[in-house]
């Protein structure tokens, strides 16, 4: 079949963009609470009409329920935000509230998941660059030994010496790059993103990955169900396959409650013949490439490119969930056909090449390691700051720890400054974040909001020397719902350049005060403090 007669149109025509709101409306978080509350409803008041002679135990038995579980929840541990969350659907709908909070506490759809993560993650061990190498560079880099001791013991995520990285400040930029590491690919190819949807940005892509896989390139592409719900997963997979590219759904959506499907795959990976490694905030759609948007007249993205030593750890963390995705009984990779199998401890030429590249430290996060390791990164470069933290994201919907520590930094003396959007892509998220933003604008904390478009960068910048870059917001989905990824960085020029873009970006901005807050419309702030205590849920 001739593959250009099975090429997508780059930009949806409008009914089509119509089902696909419609799709994103049915299928969203806010629905299906909407439509459980709904049943509760409907239930209580049925058995207030037809079994109210059952009514006073059904009152005693709740009132008792209830007491129980808030004795049983001041015992556990964990966020007290997320169980104040829970409070409030427990005491008004007690059966419903205890059994979803059971539900998704012990989340019994990941359970699968969860023993496939660990079984993956046993077998790619003895693909981790040397214990001895990484002490080597640990004891060379004193002063960030504690953060590389972390990320290596609890997420087996080495540091690396003589990785040459590049800032993009823009998804045109980014995406310009990555086509041209496409053309040099020798080997493989391998992309994981949260979004991709028909596109011209999509098209030039595949244009590229199809001459690739007619030169005998490897090339395979993870993508979420949900994500990507522009065009079912099935469809998606086929047309990839016209291609010759092999393709994966993470967690295929069905229509039945599970609460593993919470656990989306909002990573950003590019990996181009283990040599060259791309991640940050850009998917795979016109608006990030700002070739096309009719929400935003400029989407504001960043993206890092790292080219030596550390593309090794997201060469391993792509083929880990690749692999998790494989069928029953289905044998795992030859990782040894991709990365080597362990590094050596000397410096490769590559390294010895870069050497004075600075550090660098790759790493991933999920809902299974009982780990908050994206948090932990942004809550160590607050700690670590002297003079000023530059922090862009597109969401401020944080717990105390990080509230405490925002507040605290900007307290001691140091410029704490964040760059958020003006406008909304999630009218309930926005409102939500708007209340946090207040509480850190009260307490020195300076907040920007960014005039032009959207701001969507996801980038942390401590005294223009520690950072990160990569695909996690400052909210609570990212720092314990979704598998995540990002690039901690120490000394490098990209930092430097991410320093700039954010000083360049503030200029497009204006600082959110008091008095401008108090200018917001009353239904924003009312639905903002109203939802606040769902925070932990959204």
């Amino acid at each position: 079949m001739n593959k250009k007669s099975k090429k997508l149109k780059g930009k949806p025509n409008r009914r089509t963009q119509t089902a696909i709101k419609l799709r994103q409306i049915l299928f969203g978080r806010t629905v299906i609470v909407v439509l459980l509350l709904l049943i509760q409803f409907f239930l209580y008041f049925l058995f207030l009409l037809r079994l109210q002679q059952f009514a006073s135990l059904y009152l005693g038995v709740s009132i008792v329920l209830s007491v129980l579980f808030l004795i049983y929840l001041v015992n556990r541990s964990g966020k007290n935000e997320y169980k104040l969350a829970w409070l409030f659907p427990v005491f008004c709908f007690p059966v419903l509230g205890i059994s979803l909070y059971f539900l998704f506490k012990y989340n019994q759809g990941g359970i699968w998941l969860k023993k496939k993560i660990k079984k993956i993650k046993t077998y790619s061990e003895s693909y981790i660059q040397e214990k001895s190498r990484v002490e080597e560079i640990q004891n060379k880099y004193s002063n960030i030994k504690d953060i590389s001791q972390y990320l290596y013991s609890y997420g087996k995520y080495p540091a690396y010496e003589g990785t040459k990285t590049k800032y993009f400040c823009c998804g045109e930029d980014f995406f310009s790059d990555v086509l041209k590491s496409f053309e040099k690919a020798k080997k493989f190819i391998f992309i994981e993103f949260f979004i991709i949807e028909p596109s011209h940005i999509l098209d030039r892509i595949l244009e590229v990955l199809s001459k690739k896989v007619d030169e005998g390139v490897e090339v395979r592409v993870l993508f979420d169900s949900i994500g990507s719900i522009v065009l079912s997963s099935s469809l998606l997979k086929n047309y990839f396959s016209v291609y010759g590219i092999n393709s994966k759904v993470w967690l295929k959506f069905l229509p039945v409650f599970n609460t593993g499907y919470n656990n989306r795959d909002h990573r950003k990976i590019i990996v181009v013949d283990n040599k060259t490694a791309y991640t940050g905030g850009v998917n795979i759609s016109d608006e990030y490439a700002n070739i096309e948007s009719k929400r935003f007249d400029y989407w504001k993205d960043a993206g890092i490119k790292l080219s030596g030593p550390a593309v090794h750890s997201f060469t391993l963390m792509f083929l880990e969930m690749w692999n998790v995705q494989n069928k029953k009984n289905q044998s795992y990779d030859n990782f040894e056909k991709y990365i080597p199998k362990k590094n050596e401890a000397k410096l490769s030429s590559t390294e010895k090449l870069n050497k004075d590249c600075g550090l660098v430290i790759p790493y991933g996060d999920d809902a299974y390691n009982n780990q908050e390791i994206a948090e932990n990164v942004y809550y160590y470069l607050l700690n670590k700051a002297q003079k000023k933290v530059s922090i862009m994201t597109p969401y401020v919907i944080i717990d105390n720890t990080i509230l405490d520590a925002l507040i605290f930094t900007a307290q001691r003396g140091v410029e704490v400054e964040l760059i958020v959007p003006q406008h909304y892509d999630h009218f309930i998220t926005f409102c939500v974040g708007r209340t946090f933003i207040k509480t850190l604008i009260e307490n020195g904390v300076k907040v920007y909001a960014y005039q032009k478009g959207f701001v969507h960068s996801k980038i942390f910048v401590t005294d223009s020397i520690y950072g990160t870059v990569g695909s996690v917001n400052l909210d609570y989905r990212s720092f314990y719902h979704h598998f995540e990824c990002g690039t901690f960085l120490y000394n490098t020029d990209s930092l430097i350049e991410a320093e700039k873009d954010f000083e360049k970006t503030k200029l497009e901005c204006k600082e959110i005060t008091l008095d401008l807050y108090k200018k917001i419309s009353w239904y924003v702030r009312i639905v903002g403090w109203f939802f606040r205590i769902f925070s932990p849920l959204m």
